[in-house]
């Protein structure tokens, strides 16, 4: 009877013990496969995406050139974002023949961009260097005299429209609307190309590539850029950085394990995320716009970046605004910001206040 009593203390022992290996292996879900801490996977590539954020990347700094003083080329921005004529002076990007900026924004909005090109080159050429003000476009520095910026005659800053504008209808629209949606998902997961996966794995890869951050990001924030660089901004009141991140992790694991319930709600977790994001960041530019509100180049500058990031709010699948909402609170921004009163900032910020629930958090981001 004592080695009977022995025997079972010994198995209850072994049983504990098993118990809790399977508790601590923390690499695993409820349906038993392996996530990663990073976004480490076989046959991953999304070369096509870090290409275009590099596009845009280039196309920004000759843009910002206008912030010295330069006059811009149209046809030179227009061969950047079209990819035509060997415009880059990264010749890889060149070669890259077809990957382009152009074909991947918004249809609708590809008429807009280049008229956005076409007017600010043709505002640097009126202004020639010069100082700018209402009514006259040129370059306007901060009261304090550390910032400068270039705005067409009613304080646009084309810059941001543009660059900010592109994270929108281009890299956030294909990220959540086309590289997530069935098109894209609803697709062969069994046959595997070297190096590059599954047609559901790759295109997963692709929606990930436009997010900007590090396969090891929220751990290591280095070179995050883009929409992982305004993630990162928001994180300390969002909590985005991890979010999206475990989303994007989760989801590729589910995918290579043909868990499909799994990879769908990971989706709407990022779609979710991602565009609070979007709506953190033009809450977070109107707060800026009320702060400096007296200083021209400042308020004309976040202000420019707040109207991007709300037209971006048009592109997710889940939005929780119209397209005719977000035109409305364009339309409050107006189309002067010389002339622009605190009431416009204020009503188009408690708009998305209340749309996305940021009562507690409104005035600290």
């Amino acid at each position: 009877m004592k080695n009977l009593r022995l025997l079972g203390l010994a198995l209850l022992a072994a049983f504990a013990f098993t118990a809790c290996d399977d508790e601590n292996t923390g690499g695993e879900n409820e349906n038993n496969y392996e996530i990663p801490a990073t976004y480490d996977f076989e046959n991953v590539s999304y070369t096509g995406q870090i290409q275009r954020l590099d596009m845009l990347d280039e196309l920004t700094v000759y843009m910002k050139t206008a912030n010295e003083g330069a006059v811009l080329d149209a046809q030179k921005m227009l061969d950047m974002y079209a990819n035509e004529n060997s415009a880059f002076a990264d010749a890889s990007l060149n070669e890259a023949d077809s990957k382009e900026l152009e074909n991947k924004t918004v249809e609708g909005d590809i008429s807009m961009f280049q008229e956005f090109i076409n007017d600010f080159a043709a505002a640097t050429v009126e202004a020639n260097g010069g100082v700018g003000s209402n009514g006259t476009p040129g370059v306007v520095t901060s009261n304090d005299g550390s910032k400068q910026y270039f705005f067409d005659a009613n304080g646009i800053e084309h810059i941001q429209l543009i660059e900010k504008g592109l994270m929108g209808s281009c890299f956030y629209f294909q990220g959540v609307s086309i590289y997530l949606a069935s098109g894209k998902m609803d697709v062969d997961n069994e046959t595997i190309e070297e190096g590059i996966g599954t047609a559901m794995e790759h295109h997963w890869d692709e929606a990930f590539g436009y997010l900007g951050v590090p396969t090891d990001f929220p751990a290591n924030t280095d070179g995050a850029r883009f929409w992982g660089k305004y993630a990162n901004g928001r994180d300390a009141l969002l909590g985005s950085n991890e979010t999206l991140m475990n989303a994007f992790i989760t989801g590729r694991a589910a995918i290579s394990n043909k868990d499909l319930e799994t990879r769908d709600e990971q989706i709407e977790i990022i779609r979710n995320e991602w565009e609070k994001v979007s709506a953190a960041t033009a809450i977070h530019y109107l707060n800026e716009a009320n702060a400096s509100f007296a200083d021209d180049a400042i308020r004309n500058h976040v202000l420019s970046e707040a109207w991007a990031f709300i037209h971006a709010l048009k592109y997710n699948p889940n939005k929780k605004l119209t397209n005719a909402e977000v035109d409305s609170l364009l339309e409050e921004l107006g189309d002067n910001f010389y002339t622009i009163s605190t009431d416009n900032i204020n009503a188009a910020k408690a708009t998305l206040v209340s749309a996305y629930g940021f009562e507690d958090i409104q005035n600290q981001l």
